[in-house]
């Protein structure tokens, strides 16, 4: 752990005091993220009937529209920011269209979010060597088919300047097992009379491609990948494997979009205590609720939920308050391991913008206790205001190291050396032997550091190592302060003021205490 040094006599003894014990004021209070951000936007798609006759309708789709605008509004999404498309509204050409407007809308360092829902279809490409996959637009034909790769396409400029996208199917791309279903490919399962019937989501428009052999995969996850998008920056959630089929109930909707919505919402348990639900355990939630739904029914095993891309995205820095998700997550309390202080402040650097380069070079990573001071310098491809947050031996407590109360000055102009600790206030290694980690993170708009409380360990804020210490913390350094204010409203104003962006670009590195 360490000792800060500050160069004023007055104030030496307070800020002397070790960085390794603290208890968080208010553990019960929860962060409030619920106000609407401007910098958030969304692109939602409903088929329930297709002008083709002979395409199948599906009923749920319109449902999934209203549980999609739920998990928008849960993404902070405004309704003034969501674009809707339905039924004769989603043909190819428009569908190309609301893209483009959606990227002629996104800022740098916007979030977006995109739904689909509707038939997946495959058709033979003789360039691919293979059956492709597409998303099949209302009016079908070679208009109305929009294959992965054409999808990567369309969303590359989006993807270009967004902090994150992400990106969920609720169709499937295999027919091979629909001709054992129902007429007009509907079924009732044998469990509870709420539930409707399931209908296939996917469209046969070529016989050799229906039944999932020869098949050259092609996920929107991996075709953004190929078009230059970095992993880190995409989420890709599919309905089903490429080999299976997904389900609409035609009174709730489709089965992974009704319980990606319960679980994002409500649902979802922080399985690793790390004060935040990660979009794996999401995922988690919602397969295991599939699961169920389709336990007792006789020709068709649950459909798999694909996550790809950035599996631990936090779509919302928000606590659990149900009774059901607090049950739960007490009894998982046992199983889980202790959350170090790096892997909390490891969480926080996953949310990071990739296309953001933060690098931090260390004059000593090895210090010896009660002789040598921390010094280091860090180095931004964009301007911004810099945050560095610590994690001591002792695994009990979280820091702000940067801002603080002696220096607030923490705006770095691009591609310039930023030293710290400055000659005011001095980091000195004060044991135990071990290692200390640091964050280092560049955001676009300034943090609200009041947010945190003002428990304080010298001129420095602090949280305790437990899920709603790490809760706060990652609320606060993953959203910008500006994001929902007025002067944020404005596309243009936007577009000239990067102080609106919730992104950020960061790294880590860690210290070594040594004797």
């Amino acid at each position: 752990m360490f000792k800060i040094i500050k160069l004023n006599t007055l104030l030496s003894a307070l800020l002397a005091t070790s960085l390794s014990t603290s208890l968080f004021a208010n553990p019960a209070a929860s962060f409030d993220n619920s106000a609407l951000r401007h910098n958030r936007h969304a692109l939602i798609i409903s088929i329930s009937k297709y002008g083709d006759p002979a395409v199948p309708p599906l009923p749920g789709a319109s449902i999934d529209k209203k549980s999609a605008t739920e998990i928008a509004h849960t993404m902070q999404v405004p309704d003034s920011n969501i674009m809707y498309l339905q039924d004769d509204q989603a043909t190819g050409d428009n569908i190309r269209k609301a893209l483009q407007d959606l990227n002629d809308k996104t800022q740098e360092g916007d979030r977006v979010f995109v739904h689909f829902s509707g038939h997946g279809t495959r058709f033979k490409d003789p360039n691919a060597g293979g059956c492709i996959e597409a998303l099949l637009a209302y009016d079908g034909g070679t208009s109305g088919t929009i294959t992965n790769t054409e999808m990567a396409q369309l969303l590359k400029p989006i993807t270009s300047k967004t902090d994150k996208l992400m990106v969920m199917y609720d169709a499937c791309h295999s027919g091979g097992l629909i001709n054992t279903g129902a007429k007009n490919n509907t079924r009732s399962l044998a469990n509870a009379t709420t539930q409707g019937k399931l209908r296939p989501k996917f469209a046969n428009i070529s016989g050799e491609c229906s039944i999932p052999t020869n098949i050259r995969t092609r996920s929107l996850a991996g075709e953004a990948q190929k078009s230059g998008t970095l992993p880190q920056d995409i989420i890709h959630i599919s309905a089903s494997k490429d080999n299976e089929i997904s389900f609409d109930d035609e009174i709730k909707g489709g089965l992974a979009t009704q319980f990606i919505r319960d679980c994002m919402l409500r649902e979802a348990v922080d399985q690793d205590q790390s004060g935040a639900i990660s979009i794996n355990e999401i995922k988690i939630c919602a397969q295991n609720k599939i699961n169920t739904r389709m336990l007792h029914d006789a020709n068709f095993k649950a459909h798999n939920l694909v996550l790809s891309g950035n599996s631990t995205f936090v779509p919302a820095w928000f606590s659990q308050t149900s009774a059901m998700a607090l049950t739960m997550a007490t009894s998982l309390s046992t199983l889980v391991q202790e959350v170090t202080g790096e892997q909390a402040l490891r969480q926080i650097y996953d949310q990071r913008d990739a296309k953001r380069t933060v690098q931090a070079v260390v004059n000593k990573s090895k210090l010896k206790i009660n002789s040598d001071y921390l010094d280091f310098t860090v180095q931004s491809s964009r301007s911004g205001y810099v945050y560095i947050a610590f994690a001591g031996t002792d695994n009990k407590s979280l820091h702000l190291l940067f801002p603080n109360d002696i220096d607030q000055n923490n705006k770095i102009e691009a591609n310039k050396l930023f030293f710290l600790p400055r000659p005011e206030w001095k980091v000195k290694a004060g044991g135990p032997v071990g290692t200390n980690h640091l964050l280092i993170m560049v955001t676009d708009g300034p943090r609200d550091i009041n947010s945190l409380g003002n428990t304080k360990d010298g001129p420095f804020v602090k949280s305790l190592n437990d899920s709603q210490g790490r809760a706060k913390l990652g609320a606060l350094l993953t959203v910008s302060q500006n994001g929902a204010e007025e002067l944020c409203k404005d596309q243009a104003d936007r577009a000239k003021n990067p102080a609106c962006s919730d992104a950020f670009g960061a790294t880590m590195f860690k210290i070594e205490e040594i004797e």
